[in-house]
């Protein structure tokens, strides 16, 4: 019992001498974390993008319509057929958004450029909005979706379009009718004419009674 107590002794005066001698301090592991953001991107085969989004009129009303246009092109500029012809938008304010979901376009007759009006709620608030293309709601029925982001005016590549408007206060309207005359205005009136016509018949009769009359031989 005496040896194996002498040689544990032995032993950990050894490990901490070396331990001592060397300078070996305990090691921590560290994990960095980061964070990113991934962009969900639509799944497709051959990408097509939203080129252009106009809307008009630039100044509305609430519960008013608002037209909207906007185009589609595969990668290489080539037009786009949606398959089904429908597509969301995005209304986005300072302080108001509302999302239209799978709205039925129509062709323009432009290829690749759709048309439709969207609705504005009776309530929305004055201001600014712009309108955008939702991500991934587009299809040309062949397995490919668009856009990769929500596409408004400020992301297409033509630079003339403008999807941005203003939403102003309503304004009143006013209906005017005229009164009917009164009464006692038409009555008035009706004797003043049928004087007149008298006083017409009249002077003819006195004008007939004044005529000579012709000689007997």
């Amino acid at each position: 019992m005496v040896i194996f107590l002498l040689v544990l002794a032995l032993l950990t005066g050894s490990l901490y001498y070396a331990s001592s001698a060397t300078g070996a301090q305990p090691q921590s592991v560290s994990v960095a974390q980061t964070q990113t953001e991934t962009p969900v991107y639509c799944v497709y085969q051959y990408q097509f993008l939203v080129v252009k989004v106009q809307v008009s009129p630039g100044s509305t009303q609430a519960g008013a319509s608002l037209d909207v246009v906007f185009r589609v092109e595969y990668i290489d500029g080539s037009p786009a057929k949606l398959d089904p012809e429908q597509a969301s938008f995005l209304l986005l304010g300072s302080d108001y958004s509302h999302v239209y979901q799978k709205i039925p376009v129509t062709p323009t007759g432009t290829p690749g450029e759709y048309q439709t009006s969207l609705a504005l709620a009776s309530n929305i608030p004055t201001g600014t909005y712009k309108v955008y293309c939702v991500h991934c709601t587009l299809t040309d029925g062949s397995g490919n979706f668009a856009p990769n982001s929500d596409i408004s005016s400020d992301e297409t590549t033509i630079t003339t379009d403008d999807s941005a408007f203003t939403v102003g206060p309503a304004t009143a309207t006013t209906t005017s009718t005229t009164a009917p005359p009164p009464a006692e205005f038409l009555s008035t009136s009706l004797l003043v004419g049928l004087g007149i016509l008298a006083l017409i018949i009249i002077i003819i009769a006195a004008l007939l009674l004044r005529r000579p009359k012709k000689k007997t031989a």
